[in-house]
């Protein structure tokens, strides 16, 4: 799935849009098991509201006024994570790797560098103050995990949301 995309969409493909195969792409009802009814039988997740943002490392983020100088450093093997709300307890890792499967093959829970990088940023004047900060680029989303019942009813049994990282290191600020 792209990550502008901003709807509801789930490992099945698009819910909720007239389809008859209860949110499961036609190539997949082929492919895969699919419930006496016609729904996937399997608890599964949907994704919405996905954004790509940085996902910073609060322990790696510094903050000044306008016209402080940052400087951010880091050393290689340094390692942060992203960050997800559940209202019922659930493993991440389940949640990742649907993730990874849905949105993009680059998310993960967490990310180590690599090399020691850094760098410094000058608040401008014309912000009252700013912040610079180690992390990377990645993905926010709401998400829900639910399965179909006997009638092809999406029920939902946790949601929350979760902001994790996907890409290399990256310094950014505001």
């Amino acid at each position: 799935m792209h990550s502008r995309r901003t709807d509801r969409f789930s490992r099945y493909g698009d819910r909720g849009r007239g389809h008859c195969f209860c949110g499961r792409r036609p190539d997949a009802v082929a492919n895969g098991p699919v419930h006496p009814d016609g729904c996937p039988p399997d608890p599964s997740f949907s994704f919405t509201k996905v954004k790509s943002t940085f996902v910073g490392d609060k322990s790696k983020t510094v903050y000044g006024q306008s016209g402080i100088t940052l400087k951010v450093e880091v050393a290689k093997g340094h390692t942060w994570t992203g960050t997800f709300t559940c209202a019922a307890k659930l493993s991440e890792s389940i949640l990742v790797a649907s993730a990874e499967e849905t949105i993009s093959g680059s998310i993960s829970y967490a990310k180590t560098t690599t090399v020691t990088l850094g760098g410094t940023w000058k608040v401008p004047a014309s912000q009252k103050d700013g912040w610079l900060a180690l992390g990377s680029k990645g993905y926010s989303f709401n998400w829900e995990r639910g399965s179909y019942n006997g009638g092809c009813k999406w029920i939902v049994s946790n949601h929350g949301t979760a902001k994790l990282p996907a890409l290399s290191p990256y310094i950014a600020h505001s």
